[in-house]
């Protein structure tokens, strides 16, 4: 007896582990909640250019949000300002195979019926089944979207103190500290969601109990950021060679939130057939999101003449929204105006990266990181109160690489991994986050008390959404330049 419930619980264990390591598919999109809280910002263009890893840049006070125990190793007060701009571009191209039952399915989605011409109705046999299904309105199954930005990314300033023997760096900054754009579309909705395979299949339906399905296009967008302003102090003991650090923000932000359903039809599926009946409905939501929490960062840093390994840790910590939408809903002869109004919540995990920084030659720096991003353990609880794990995990590599040719001159390359927070519908594996990797390039010039620091990031995101017959490819390719300034406005030896 005692085995079986040994085996019991295990079975038991694996099952709510597989459920847990489980992420959420993209689907059709849904509706706007907490997207874009995880497109965190990198403040420091030296930090970009060398693939992320915010560690052995010499006097940076721009790693004061990532690092805080990095800033050891400024001398001098200073003041740096910084900005980026970014150009995207989204695109998504649908592509159908034909249904066994209902060949006209996959012209109809992907607005190739006007090929078709209508059946001769004079010939024997011919039944209103044969009848070619149109659709009432000219959307096409492909989109395409360019979007441009341009917005400040820091301001910091930073000093060494001495007290009581003990030697610290203290800095003040404002920090953008995630981009919350957001945006998506599918030109092809069908609610239920008959091409879907999961959780299972949808079975065919009968001629005596026909299946009901809306048709309908679905866009949302999110424009926006959070802004967090905060402290940080550092811990030098450089008898031993340990630095530690600790920053905090008080984050804030609000964005502006638009989301667009536009009836195309509803289907009525029978055994062997399909009708399709002409619907008019509008559903629009516009609003803001007004999003507040806080930010910790804990690190501590070992270094030596030629290396420097770094530890980092934020703390668990929430973010919550405040929303409200005014739902406008046009049916043709009546047009109906809700106000919605709530907050919900993002608990959001231990989470970290771990560094090292070689020096071999005084000219030359290789970096090399790796982010723990356990996102699955995000908990979201909505306005009613209930609560999910919509996220998934992702760790990733970040590696740069620094050459210095001149005293004044240092060039920069690195390498990082980017991560969604959902899967690829249809993806065989369920927890295996969309990412791509971030290719970046850059340079600092210095010149008596100023440094410059320029880079360039190119990402190419792409992955495919599987249904029953069908395929959506999505694709985002990302350009962005990062530029700072910074000043030394004096030596203060402690």
């Amino acid at each position: 007896m005692l085995r079986w419930r040994i085996i019991a619980t295990v079975c038991w264990m694996a099952g709510g582990l597989a459920l847990t390591l489980q992420g959420r598919a993209q689907g059709y999109g849904g509706p706007l909640e907490m997207q874009g809280l995880h497109q965190l910002s990198l403040q420091a263009a030296s930090v970009r250019a060398f693939g992320g890893v915010a560690l052995g840049l010499g006097d940076e006070v721009g790693v004061m949000f990532q690092n805080p125990a990095a800033l050891y190793t400024l001398d001098g007060l200073q003041l740096s300002l910084g900005a980026h701009q970014e150009r995207r571009r989204l695109r998504q191209v649908q592509e159908y195979a034909p249904v066994r039952y209902y060949p006209n399915l996959s012209l109809l989605l992907e607005g190739l019926t006007y090929k078709i011409p209508d059946p001769d109705t004079s010939l024997v046999g011919f039944s209103p089944r044969d009848t070619v299904q149109r659709p009432f309105d000219d959307i096409g199954p492909n989109w395409e979207r360019t979007r441009r930005y341009r917005r400040p990314l820091q301001g910091m300033i930073a000093v060494p103190l001495t007290l009581e023997r003990v030697r610290l760096v203290a800095g003040l900054g404002v920090v953008e500290y995630a981009n919350l754009d957001h945006y998506y579309q599918n030109n092809n909705v069908l609610n239920p969601p008959v091409l879907s395979q999961r959780p299972l299949p949808t079975p065919r339906p009968t001629d005596d109990n026909p299946l009901q399905v809306d048709w309908y296009q679905f866009a949302r967008a999110r424009s926006g950021a959070l802004r967090g302003i905060g402290g940080a102090l550092a811990l030098d003991f450089p008898k031993r060679g340990v630095a530690f650090g600790v920053s905090g923000l008080v984050v804030r932000g609000s964005t502006d939130d638009w989301e667009q359903e536009i009836a195309r039809g509803r289907l009525t599926f029978y055994s062997n057939a399909f009708r399709v009946d002409s619907v008019y409905r509008h559903v629009t939501r516009r609003g803001t999101s007004d999003f507040k929490g806080q930010e910790f960062t804990l690190s501590g840093l070992l270094y030596g003449r030629s290396v420097q390994v770094a530890v980092v840790l934020k703390p668990p910590v929430t973010f919550t929204r405040t929303f409200s939408q005014e739902v406008t809903t046009d049916t043709g002869d009546r047009q109906e105006v809700q106000t919605l109004r709530g907050e919900d919540r993002m608990r959001l995990p231990w989470r970290g990266w771990i560094g090292m920084v070689l020096q071999p030659r005084s000219d030359l720096r290789l970096g090399i990181a790796y982010e723990l991003r356990p996102y699955g353990s995000a908990r979201y609880t909505d306005a009613q109160g209930n609560t999910s794990r919509p996220w998934t995990s992702a760790n990733l590599l970040r590696v740069g690489v620094e050459v210095a040719p001149t005293s004044w001159l240092r060039l920069r390359g690195g390498l990082r991994g980017e991560s969604e927070v959902f899967v690829p519908e249809g993806a065989p594996i369920t927890d295996d986050a969309v990412s791509c990797e971030v290719y970046s390039a850059g340079l600092g010039i210095v010149q008596a008390r100023f440094r410059f620091d320029l880079a360039y990031e190119y990402a190419h995101l792409k992955y495919q959404d599987a249904w029953a017959s069908a395929l959506s490819r999505n694709s985002t390719v990302r350009h962005a330049l990062a530029a700072s300034l910074t000043v030394r406005l004096g030596k203060q030896t402690p």
